[in-house]
């Protein structure tokens, strides 16, 4: 069994605060694109090191979202606790929660088409697909887990 839950520790820049005195809102996106890619890269989804290859496969983000709890300061460390949540045929999702302290300051999600190489929607690759239900947060019984729903 997979580990289902990957948690990535951020602090937080000078960088990251605006003129209000708090963490800018699109550092939220950033803080989760950090852990989206620790999670994918401990799966073994993606690789840190650079492509040797002319092609492996990868996908686009089709939809974002975050849930501002409560503000983050300069100086803080937060962590984002990223698990897959729904695999479908050529997509999924990913579930965010950014915590200070273990107290819930944001939450997200977001859905990852894989992209063949004609850069169109595609199944994702068998391998692909059984890494990411084997680390769903709340693995399917028996049935393949549901398509992501689509929003209109």
């Amino acid at each position: 069994m997979i580990q289902q839950a990957t948690e990535t520790e951020i602090a937080v820049r000078s960088t990251d605060v605006d003129s209000d005195g708090h963490v800018n809102n699109a550092r939220y996106y950033e803080y989760c694109e950090q852990g989206r890619l620790a999670h994918l890269a401990r799966l073994g989804i993606i690789r840190r090191e650079p492509r040797h290859v002319p092609y492996h496969g990868l996908f686009t983000i089709v939809e974002t979202r975050c849930r501002y709890l409560l503000p983050l300061y300069y100086g803080d460390r937060v962590v984002v606790r990223t698990t897959t949540v729904a695999v479908g045929r050529s997509s999924f999702r990913l579930r965010y929660e950014l915590l200070r302290g273990g107290e819930k300051v944001a939450e997200g999600e977001s859905v990852q088409v894989w992209l063949g190489e004609d850069g169109r929607s595609a199944p994702l690759p068998e391998p692909v697909r059984e890494t990411l239900v084997l680390s769903l947060a709340e693995p399917p019984a028996d049935a393949p887990a549901a398509e992501p729903e689509e929003q209109g």
